[in-house]
């Protein structure tokens, strides 16, 4: 039996957190108690079964994905997020779900740049949405919607919403079986923050970026093998997947691969003007196959 697993996503989120806090001038990561009990904790998980075949399929937050670019010197551009107008573009059920994942990225993006009155609009838009894809109840206390709204300005706080946000998502999905629709949420919000890393992107953050581009294709790998896990795909997702499954084939026959075993940090990796081209052209053209409706 094969157990597939996607979880620990609050606690990566606040351990990155408790990285970024800790990291040092040059921009490498200290370890830190938190990222040690991340790590133990998906030991524990990829050892559950006792015999069983244990895949572990890790998908990090879309808060961790935007402090991740937002350490690399990603700056905050007005209007490169998806439209909140766009939402009722949205008709089918896949297209509602991978948005739900778009705009999660969004709110990531404006609430760690410390945008107050984005953030209320792009909330509003995943709260709609969360009720047309079975995840309303996620939201449907008071208590957190007034604790955003009360906290607008002060980023720390309004980061522990939507991590309780998150902790909420996580329980309910584990309560109701809802693994396959989590893994095509994550493919929306992955490719937004890649999207927003690429158009974000200025000469002097373009190296910064352009490692932790390639940090976040070492997870793609795990989110192709997610998405097929569901043979009951529906067309688009299935469309999608090919695609992702197409980039993560042309990102490892890159030249620069091929002596990637040597480096130590990704703030160290350099990939080709031509290739970050290359690869940025595909993700502006997965993100529009996706936002377009």
């Amino acid at each position: 039996m094969k157990k597939i697993i996607a979880s620990g996503l609050i606690l990566s989120s606040i351990a990155f957190f408790a990285a970024c806090d800790s990291g040092s001038e040059d921009g490498s990561v200290e370890r830190n108690s938190a990222e040690e009990a991340q790590e133990e904790m998906l030991d524990e998980m990829a050892e559950e079964g006792e015999g069983d075949v244990v895949e572990s399929f890790y998908l990090p937050s879309a808060l961790q994905i935007g402090s991740i670019f937002q350490k690399s010197g990603l700056k905050y551009l007005p209007n490169l997020t998806n439209s909140v107008d766009n939402l009722n573009k949205y008709e089918t059920k896949s297209s509602k779900i991978l948005n739900f994942g778009v705009y999660s990225a969004d709110l990531a993006y404006i609430v760690l740049n410390g945008q107050s009155q984005d953030a209320t609009n792009y909330l509003k838009v995943v709260s709609d949405l969360s009720n047309e894809i079975g995840f309303g109840s996620v939201f449907e206390s008071k208590d957190l919607m007034s604790r955003f709204e009360s906290n607008l300005g002060n980023r720390d706080s309004i980061i522990n919403v939507m991590i309780d946000i998150q902790a909420r998502t996580d329980m309910f999905v584990d309560d109701n079986n809802l693994q396959d629709v989590t893994y095509i949420i994550f493919a929306g919000a992955w490719v937004e923050g890649m999207y927003l890393g690429v158009e974000a992107s200025d000469n002097e953050s373009r190296h910064a970026l352009s490692g932790r581009l390639v940090e976040q294709m070492t997870i793609l790998d795990n989110l192709v093998k997610a998405l097929k896990s569901n043979k009951n795909q529906t067309e688009e997702v299935a469309e999608l997947t090919k695609k992702l499954s197409e980039l993560e084939k042309f990102f490892y026959k890159l030249e620069e691969n091929k002596n990637s075993q040597n480096i130590k940090s990704f703030k160290d990796y350099k990939i080709s003007q031509e290739h970050l081209d290359e690869l940025s052209k595909t993700i502006l053209e997965l993100r529009a196959s996706i936002v377009n409706g």
